[in-house]
């Protein structure tokens, strides 16, 4: 039960490092905003978005955060993983 717990505050620590990632570092950022609006442009030309949104607002930018959320969290985790392998823990 104990391991249940502490594994389950360790996801959402690399959920808030992966939020903080990609609001601070620039490339991340910057990936997120041209993903967002490619996203955007995709579902726009096949009429799937046919409603005028808020840059930042729209469900395309939401989309991309969480994916790109989601991967920078696996990442931390699959290199917390790693490190503790080789330290031997």
């Amino acid at each position: 039960m104990r391991t249940a717990i502490i594994k389950i505050l360790a996801g959402l620590l690399y959920v808030v490092l992966a939020f903080f990632i990609s609001a601070v570092i620039k490339p991340v950022n910057q990936f997120w905003e041209w993903s967002s609006g490619w996203l955007f442009d995709l579902l726009w030309r096949h009429q799937l978005i046919t409603d005028t949104y808020e840059w930042g607002m729209d469900p395309p930018s939401t989309i991309m955060l969480v994916i790109i959320v989601l991967v920078i969290a696996w990442l931390l985790a699959r290199s917390v993983n790693v490190l503790r392998a080789k330290i031997g823990r």
